[in-house]
């Protein structure tokens, strides 16, 4: 091979610019450039740049006509950020997606906001597992906590948000955590983490609002509205592109045992606990589902927009936004619907 690098080394000076190395596919095969996207191609070829400073050595050239070791010595972030790309863009997409997201990430700010949530998260569940002396599958149930959704302190505006960071037991805080990281921070990287951050608490402020409408005399606790909405808007993009997906079916199988198991704790909280005090509202599931896919669609990043995606965007957020108000006049307004004030 050294004789046909020599060939194109023009300056000899022992490497070859990857822009020469694109313009000579091209160049030599018109139909080349109709048949694959220039992206694949400098995919293809940025891989086998092992130092990333744009130009291909002898021992790099050698690695991408031999197709060995490609990719092996891309920094081991920007492998990771490819990973996260692929794991939530369909097949049709990633020769360009995938590559411009590559190309427009940055790290400033890493995607912290959901381990920052779960950590917080977990603190508030060792507390008051210490403080109640209580750590079971269900339980602590903290009724008392200035956090918990109370329906008898509806007043208290902050509650319809930071009950999220409130668990009823082991198993509850366990699969949030699991299932928001797991399936989130890929999401925060590709997405961005403000994007994530809003949909995650619209999914929160829709559960509390929509568990007060339809289980008004119960307590909410939990991040399962913000859960099930990042489930909602990676469910949608599963759903829709199925067989571009790579492991849809376990992934399907996957977030149907999360989903069932979770909802099936949550229903048999609500409606085989003994003491009233101590039941809490599984509604909020379905609420922060439903904001999943009414946020998901306009808010989630999209490189590749089309006109049907926009207008269906604006609508899914205008539905949003008229849901949220009416949640939140019928809670002003309607006071006899609810249980008395404690305060």
């Amino acid at each position: 091979w050294r004789p046909i690098f020599d060939k194109y080394d023009r300056d000899h000076d022992g490497e070859i610019p990857l822009e020469d190395i694109l313009q000579l596919l091209h160049d030599k095969n018109e139909e080349l450039e109709h048949d694959i996207p220039r992206g694949v191609l400098e995919e293809i070829v940025e891989r086998a740049d092992w130092d990333s400073n744009r130009k291909l050595s002898y021992a790099e050239f050698k690695s991408m006509v031999h197709a060995y070791d490609l990719g092996e010595h891309r920094p081991r972030f920007l492998r990771l950020v490819r990973y996260a790309a692929m794991a939530v863009v369909p097949k049709r997409q990633r020769a360009t997606v995938v590559r411009r997201y590559l190309d427009e990430y940055s790290c400033m700010p890493p995607p912290l906001f959901l381990i920052t949530i779960s950590i917080v998260e977990v603190a508030v569940f060792i507390y008051y597992c210490v403080v109640l002396e209580e750590f079971t599958a269900t339980g602590p149930v903290p009724r008392d906590s200035p956090l918990i959704y109370n329906p008898r302190r509806r007043k208290e505006a902050w509650r319809y948000l930071t009950y999220m960071f409130i668990h009823v037991g082991g198993f509850h805080v366990f699969f949030n955590l699991l299932v928001q990281l797991i399936l989130g921070i890929p999401l925060e990287m590709v997405h961005k983490w403000w994007r994530v951050m809003l949909i995650y608490a619209g999914g929160v402020v829709a559960g509390s609002l929509g568990s007060s409408l339809s289980d008004p005399y119960v307590f909410l606790a939990g991040a399962s509205g913000g859960v099930y909405a990042l489930i909602a808007g990676h469910l949608a993009t599963l759903i829709l592109n199925f067989k571009e997906m790579d492991f849809a079916w376990i992934r399907v199988v996957f977030l149907a045992i999360f989903g069932s198991t979770d909802v099936g704790v949550a229903i048999y909280t609500r409606y085989m606990e003994e003491d009233d005090e101590n039941r809490v509202s599984y509604a909020a599931h379905i609420a922060g589902a439903a904001a999943g896919l009414l946020l998901g669609v306009p808010m989630m990043r999209n490189l590749v927009v089309h006109r049907w995606e926009v207008i269906t965007g604006r609508v899914f957020f205008a539905v949003f936004v008229v849901l949220i108000l009416i949640a939140v006049l019928f809670n002003a307004f309607y006071t006899g619907y609810f249980p008395k004030s404690e305060m």
